[in-house]
């Protein structure tokens, strides 16, 4: 989006905050006066395409790569949270390519990732960097966080 755009309050849509499907989150929209379509604002406390939040995801990866015992979870909620950590492995080629010399190291391993990742701070503060920094995110190359292609 281009921030010169106006945008205008949209409305809004709830979503699933919770792997249980009973939990719901009100997500903001907004209108781009140009052309350019809606955007929809997550909350710091959700993941893009995940019924996670980012406290559990976060607990979850400490624990299973920095050798602490895993946070209570429902076993919907773990199974979500292990496509979450598989789909992390996967990622860190991507996110090393990306990050540079950030991470200090050619082929990390996922500790060594996570770790350097875990400096700047929470998983709220890990998603804000890589999406405002490097257009990705940790889980995906999320098409939401490519510019769009020019209209008219």
């Amino acid at each position: 989006m281009d921030p010169t755009h106006r945008i205008h309050s949209h409305g809004g849509y709830k979503r699933h905050s919770k792997a249980d499907g009973r939990a719901k989150e009100k997500v903001p929209r907004w209108f781009c006066t140009a052309g350019c379509g809606t955007i929809s604002v997550l909350p710091n406390t959700l993941l893009p395409y995940r019924s996670v939040g980012t406290d559990l995801l976060e607990k979850w990866i400490d624990a299973a790569l920095m050798g602490r015992g895993p946070p209570a979870a429902t076993e919907n909620e773990k199974g979500c949270l292990e496509r979450a950590l598989t789909r992390f492995f996967q990622r860190i080629p991507s996110l090393t390519e990306v990050l540079g010399q950030m991470i200090k190291a050619v082929s990390p391993t996922a500790t060594e990732m996570w770790s350097r990742l875990r400096k700047l701070g929470k998983l709220g503060d890990i998603l804000r960097f890589l999406s405002e920094k490097f257009k990705t995110s940790l889980l995906g190359d999320y098409r939401c966080l490519r510019p769009r292609a020019a209209t008219g």
